[in-house]
């Protein structure tokens, strides 16, 4: 019986794995495609030679972004004021939260058997964690269509 769960709890934190990517995903979109929007803020009009070497450092800066952590990326967003503070908070509740499922549930049950002895009760836990992720990601992928949106409207 535990067996059952047992796979249960570990296909939910690899799933977990998986939206955690999305978000770092689609969040290094946004602050790359932030800096295209800064840059249009910053210049009255743009020569093609200049929007071609800002696409370079913009795609530069999303390479160095897709190697950070999360917690670094929120950090930049909530900089750069992308996103308002309260779903960037948001987003660092479901960081903490993934932290704690990728990071330290195996690592504690070496010592407290919690998991060994009752892998069921993470499950309801797991189940709310993938709901949030699945709704953050859905908001950021608005977020980045509607910046996308401005660009075509400014270029």
């Amino acid at each position: 019986m535990k067996k059952r769960y047992y796979k249960k709890v570990w296909g939910m934190v690899g799933f977990v794995v998986n939206l955690s990517q999305m978000f770092e995903y689609n969040l290094a979109n946004i602050l790359a495609l932030n800096e295209i929007l800064v840059a249009f803020d910053n210049e009255e009009s743009m020569y093609e030679f200049e929007y071609a070497e800002l696409l370079r450092k913009t795609d530069d800066w999303y390479k160095k972004l897709d190697k950070c952590e999360l917690g670094k990326v929120l950090r930049e967003v909530k900089i750069k004021k992308i996103i308002t503070e309260e779903f960037v908070n948001y987003l660092d509740e479901i960081r903490t939260e993934r932290n704690y499922f990728v990071h330290n549930v195996f690592k504690e049950d070496l010592v407290t058997k919690a998991f060994q002895n009752n892998p069921k009760q993470y499950i309801p836990r797991l189940q709310d964690l993938v709901g949030k992720m699945h709704a953050a990601n859905e908001e950021l992928v608005k977020i980045f269509a509607d910046m996308k949106k401005e660009v075509k409207l400014i270029y």
